[in-house]
């Protein structure tokens, strides 16, 4: 039986660690959510930081693993964003990744348009878990991903 190979690292942004904390197990073991934010303020202000391998000087959450030292494939959003929150966040993570001179991770946007239960209900962080993998699963196959707004992906 063959080693695993090591998760990939992301960045999950929330409104609440009650759903995090599930999203988070359930993205294991493929998955390592470094980073986890609570809303577009904070995740502008600590993905720069992380694009560079470092901590955050202040961080909105302490949920995720805090290892650095590879930068995230992929900040996932979850449905509380709205288009103002993901281009907020998505300006920071260009900025930073050029700062950084590394390449920007991909942006995941919840497609809102899906029905869903209401977070953070009995299933929601389930169903949330299900729509990422699959949309992570194509990227990493290498397939063709797109979304409505141009460098985010919708899942």
């Amino acid at each position: 039986m063959g080693d695993m190979p090591p998760p990939i690292p992301v960045v999950v942004c929330g409104k609440a660690e009650i759903v995090g904390k599930p999203v988070i197990e359930g993205l294991k073991p493929e998955y390592e959510v470094i980073l986890f934010c609570l809303g577009s303020d904070p995740t502008a202000a600590e993905v720069p930081w992380i694009l560079k391998g470092q901590a955050p000087p202040v961080q909105s959450s302490y949920i995720g693993t805090g290892q650095y030292a590879t930068p995230p494939a992929a900040i996932i959003m979850g449905a509380a964003w709205d288009a103002e929150d993901v281009a907020k966040v998505k300006a920071a993570v260009h900025s930073g990744a050029a700062a950084a001179r590394t390449k920007p991770p991909l942006i995941l946007r919840n497609d809102t348009s899906v029905p869903a239960p209401p977070p953070p209900g009995p299933g929601y962080a389930s169903q949330l878990i299900r729509r990422m993998r699959a949309c992570l699963a194509r990227v990493v196959r290498g397939d063709e991903v797109e979304g409505p707004e141009q460098g985010v992906v919708w899942y």
